[in-house]
Parts: C-alpha cells; sequence; structure tokens
C-alpha cells in the first residue's frame, strides 16, 4: 500500500491515551498473546522452589544506543539514565569503560539519541521536550546539558531521529503520536529551533493496541537544500519524507499481514532492513526492502524469520543494522531469545547463524564503521570486532 500525495504539515489532533507506566514493547507483546491463551514454552526441567519470598525485580533494559565518535558511544536505559562508554574492543577480558553518566531532566527512560555536529547529541526527556546535550573534550567527559527545547505536548515523546545536513542543519524527530517534527539546528551553541510536525499516522495501525511510535528514522539523501528521511512506525508504516519542507512522500505498509509493527529500521544505499516481532509459526521478523528513487516508494525482496526455538508464539526483533566483516557487507540482528544473528544480503537475505549472547529479552545494537565495531547492549555490554 503506498500513497504519494502528503502534506508538508498538517494540524495535531491526538487523542492522549491516560498516563501509565511505559512498558517495554516485548513486554506488552507477550501479555497480549497471553491475554489469547497462548502459552509461552518452559525449561525441560522444572527449576527449585527456594524458601525466600519475592518482592519484585528491576530490570533496566537499553531502550536507544548511538555512536558519538570511532571511540565512545551512548546508552539510553527505560529508568532515564544515559551513559557514555568508550569501546575497549581490543582486551579479551574488559568491558566498555564508562566515560560519563548523567540523567535526563525529566528522570524518564531515554527513548532516542540523535547525534549532532559540534559534540553534540539529542535525546528525548519527556512528552513535550527535547534534551540537548555537549561536550569540549575527547573523551565526553566534561558532558554537560546544554537546554531543553519545548514542543505540543501532543505530539508526545520522541522515540526515533535522525541528524542530516540540509538546511544548514535540520533534526527530524520521530514521537508515540505517530507524527515528525522537524528542528532547525545550531551548532555553537547548540540549540534547536522548531520548523514544523508532519503527520505519517497510518489510519489502520497493524498493532491491536492502536500505536503510531515512530521508532526509526533514516536518511536516504541530502543535499544543501534539502533531504529525504525514511521512517518506521508501530503502525506498520514505512514513510519517505522530504525535509525541512515536511512533504510526504510515500507510504508503505510493510507487511499487510502483520500483527506487530517495526521496531527498527536500518538503511544502506537504496537497501533497508526493518525488523518488528514475528508472531507464530508462518510470520517474519526480519524484512528487506529495496526503495525505487522515482517514486520513494519500496519494494520487498525477500523476508525471513529470526528464531532459534520454533516453539516460541513471538520473537521479538529489537535492532538490526548494516555492517561489514571479512567477507564483505553484512547484517546483524538481535532477537529477545538474547541471540545475536548475522547475515548476508544480495538478489535474497542469506542467515549466516546466531551466537547466543545474553540474557532474554533482547538488546540495542550500534554499528561504526571505522574501523568494524558492533556495540551490543541489553543489561550488559558486548563489544564485537569485525
Amino acid at each position: 500500500m503506498s500513497d504519494h500525495s502528503g502534506n508538508s504539515e498538517a494540524p495535531i489532533h491526538v487523542e492522549e491515551p491516560p498516563a501509565a507506566p511505559p512498558v517495554p514493547p516485548v513486554v506488552r507483546s507477550r501479555r497480549e498473546l497471553a491475554e489469547r491463551g497462548v502459552s509461552f514454552p518452559t525449561a525441560d526441567v522444572a527449576p527449585t522452589v527456594l524458601p525466600i519470598t519475592s518482592s519484585g525485580a528491576t530490570y533496566q533494559m537499553a531502550q536507544a544506543l548511538a555512536w558519538l565518535d570511532d571511540q565512545h558511544f551512548a546508552v539510553g536505559r527505560w529508568d532515564g539514565s544515559l551513559s557514555i562508554f568508550t569501546y575497549t574492543g581490543t582486551e579479551p577480558f574488559a568491558g566498555p569503560l564508562i566515560s560519563k553518566a548523567a540523567t535526563t531532566p525529566s528522570f524518564q527512560g531515554v527513548r532516542t539519541i540523535v547525534p549532532l555536529a559540534g559534540r553534540a547529541f539529542v535525546t528525548s526527556n519527556d512528552d513535550r521536550s527535547l534534551s540537548v546535550w555537549s561536550a569540549h573534550e575527547g573523551s565526553w567527559a566534561d558532558l554537560r546539558l546544554r537546554g531543553t527545547f519545548t514542543y505540543a505536548p501532543a505530539l508526545g515523546v520522541a522515540t526515533g531521529g535522525r541528524a542530516v545536513t540540509a538546511a544548514g542543519g535540520t533534526v527530524v524527530m520521530g514521537h508515540t503520536s505517530g507524527f515528525l517534527s522537524v528542528w532547525k539546528y545550531q551548532a555553537q551553541p547548540p540549540r534547536l529551533s522548531f520548523v514544523r510536525s508532519v503527520d505519517i499516522r497510518n489510519p489502520q495501525p497493524v498493532n491491536p493496541w492502536g500505536l503510531h511510535d515512530v521508532h526509526a528514522v533514516e536518511a536516504l539523501s541530502t543535499s544543501a537544500t534539502a533531504a529525504r528521511v525514511i521512517t518506521g512506525s508501530e503502525d506498520g508504516y514505512v514513510c519517505v519524507v522530504e525535509v525541512p519542507s515536511g512533504n510526504v512522500l510515500s507510504r508503505t505498509v510493510y507487511n499487510p499481514g502483520a500483527q506487530r509493527g517495526i521496531n527498527d529500521l536500518n538503511v544502506r544505499g537504496d537497501s533497508v532492513l526493518v525488523a518488528n516481532c514475528s508472531v507464530g509459526p508462518a510470520d517474519h521478523n526480519l524484512w528487506y526492502f529495496t526503495v525505487d528513487r522515482s517514486t520513494w516508494g519500496i519494494a520487498l525482496r525477500d523476508k525471513v524469520n529470526l528464531i532459534a526455538d520454533s516453539q516460541r508464539p513471538q520473537v521479538f526483533n529489537f535492532n538490526t543494522v548494516w555492517g561489514e566483516y571479512s567477507g564483505g557487507p553484512c547484517w546483524f540482528a538481535s532477537t529477545e531469545e538474547g541471540a545475536l544473528w548475522m547475515g548476508t544480503a544480495g538478489a535474497q537475505l542469506n542467515v549466516l547463524g546466531y551466537q547466543e549472547v545474553t540474557s532474554p529479552l533482547g538488546s540495542a545494537l550500534g554499528w561504526n564503521d571505522g574501523p568494524g565495531r558492533l556495540a551490543m547492549v541489553a543489561y550488559d555490554l558486548y563489544e564485537f570486532n569485525t
């Protein structure tokens, strides 16, 4: 399904849901299946019942990961913590070193981290503002909050974003409402100026909760005056939008039969990987598309289901990134089984296999080309050289 007649801006009319603590998407999806009577596989050997009483558990999942330069990456978590790590991938028994730790002003979860020019980055803050951070030192140890920049609360929390060089510096943020916000970025001193909002909602969301969160924004092309970005949303839409004008060039439902929306999207040239949660044995959680630059629509090339235990009723694919290894270009994906998957993509997807890395619930991924470095973060952090 494609639509090439977009508007540059539309008034924001969003029904605000009742306030409730945010729930990690994988947990929300599991609950929906359980309510339908779907059972999850259990271990063959029953655990021992210990003479203790549980008072609860806290698992601060990584929500966002972004490389800031060739040596440092930032991680945001559900508890609102923000950490910058120095990559130490040459040491077999030494993990990443914390260069700086901070907390968002709102103390809410960090839903997205977007690197900016001038040793700066922007993060989500709450449902009506963004936080801009910057540093002068190469280690990022002097990181400081430079300001919070407000917008209409109806847009909701920022859940994905990308900075492009078009028009002297433009930042595009996706929100829980299904709208994009477009900002003018000034590097010295770091600040954002709101330009417009863009409605990219799917009127018929593929998920059962009516969610529209825009989880991914990637750049397809950029020039001195304009850029084209591609987005992936919880409601199933993949959209191509011109910025800063806000013209919507195409809208496509990634899978007309989907039961869950898009968790992540990554671009290399004209090739697009889309990650989602597969439900049932006939579904798929990694999709491979090509962008048609004459129409800005997308065409499906292949799809696979990254699953180790075929008895699972769902397998959440959290993140997917393009990378490279000794054999050439490749891709990586992290799933809720605690697995890191790897493969290649030509005429179709080729799965090389997976490695069990961390505990279930999934991980955030970040790839850096200089040189090939992959960071994987759930509760713990893992580094890989390719």
